[in-house]
């Protein structure tokens, strides 16, 4: 007789009990929405002059485009950090200090609220958005 087999026999027949009974536990769902939750599109403001547009990427990454239409500055930034409840989201995206803040409320899908905050923690633009469309083009 094998001992390191009927070792391994031994520890594997213990241990699947135990991983069956984490994987198929119902632990209750953490504050991650489903895809369907995330605000996705062509935002703008009321002046027109900033343009978001939240995507799914083909990675499933959650990406962020930006762009000043009156300077013609643009920004494209993914990996946010999510963070709230099925009331209101908050999906943080950063730059080089600076953090691009988009607020979502789940009952209100065609409307953002972007929050640029500076390194120094002061804010620098505050500006309510709505969906406009799922192009860039605009």
């Amino acid at each position: 007789m094998n001992i390191k087999a009927l070792a391994l026999a031994s520890v594997i027949g213990l241990s699947v009990p135990a991983i069956a009974d984490i994987a198929l536990s119902s632990h209750p769902a953490a504050a991650m929405p489903t895809d369907f939750v995330r605000p996705t599109g062509a935002f703008m403001d009321n002046s027109q002059n900033w343009v978001v547009w939240l995507r799914l990427d083909e990675f499933g990454n959650y990406t962020y485009e930006g762009l000043d239409r009156k300077n013609g500055g643009s920004l494209n930034l993914k990996n946010a950090s999510m963070r709230g409840n099925s009331r209101r989201y908050t999906y943080t995206f950063e730059n080089t200090g600076y953090k691009y803040i988009i607020a979502h409320r789940p009952k209100e899908p065609s409307i953002i609220r972007l929050t640029v905050v500076s390194p120094q923690g002061k804010v620098i633009l505050n500006r309510l958005m709505e969906r406009v469309g799922n192009d860039w083009d605009l």
